[in-house]
């Protein structure tokens, strides 16, 4: 299990950060080294700030910018840190990655209209983050699997927190867009297909009822044992 990339995607409000914690509880009490990332870094680096100032609208509405020019800025912002990310893979740590390049893909694709557009774009992303910039790969995926009525329930309260600096009292444009998440929501489920080491977790019962983090984190390490025990 050392030197691999964990990364973990999800609608805006479906409990990343919980998961992560536990995650990283998990690989402490294994005594296992880790590093974590929250992409985008906002409000750090050149991307960072531009990427900020685009979520509080400064540069318009959400339909005034291109997604490729969006998808451009997120690259750019993983490729500020990419000499980190192979640094620590080459030092064996287990590196977690609150969202990745399938964000990317899931969040821009989700604001074009036709499927040409949507493969064209996803090509492009792929082929830049992976070849041009030449980032690391995954070694397994996570998608929060969260019921799409829940996500607006949690997305109409308050957030606050360190992580809500960026928006200096505004809001994030692609949280307030119901329409959005709910496409972004599609776009995750054709990756989830398309790819054998993303998984998805399903973090409600089928009485539609939340599943205890608990439960939750011991899904995905399960998948996480699998991969190291075929390794």
């Amino acid at each position: 299990m050392l030197g691999k990339i964990i990364t973990i995607e999800g609608l805006d409000g479906a409990g990343k950060s919980t998961q992560i914690d536990l995650m990283i509880k998990k690989l402490e009490s294994l005594g296992l080294k880790y590093k974590y990332i929250h992409f985008p870094m906002l409000n750090k680096g050149v991307y960072g700030g531009l990427i900020a100032k685009f979520l509080r609208g400064e540069f318009g509405e959400l339909d005034d910018v291109h997604p490729t020019l969006v998808a451009l800025l997120f690259a750019e912002d993983r490729k500020e840190h990419k000499s980190k990310l192979l640094q620590w893979l080459s030092e064996g740590y287990v590196v977690i990655l609150d969202r990745y390049v399938n964000s990317n893909i899931a969040f821009q694709c989700a604001k074009v209209a036709t499927q040409s557009e949507k493969d064209e774009l996803k090509s492009w992303i792929l082929d830049f983050e992976f070849n041009h910039n030449d980032l690391p790969k995954p070694d397994i995926s996570f998608f929060l699997d969260v019921p799409l009525e829940i996500i607006e329930k949690s997305l109409q309260k308050e957030r606050t927190g360190e992580d809500r600096a960026y928006l200096n009292g505004k809001e994030d444009i692609h949280e307030s867009s119901f329409e959005l998440q709910r496409n972004v929501y599609q776009e995750y489920n054709v990756l989830l297909d398309e790819q054998a080491d993303f998984h998805r977790i399903d973090c409600f019962s089928d009485q539609k009822e939340w599943l205890s983090p608990e439960d939750i984190h011991n899904v995905i390490f399960s998948k996480i044992n699998e991969m190291s025990s075929a390794d």
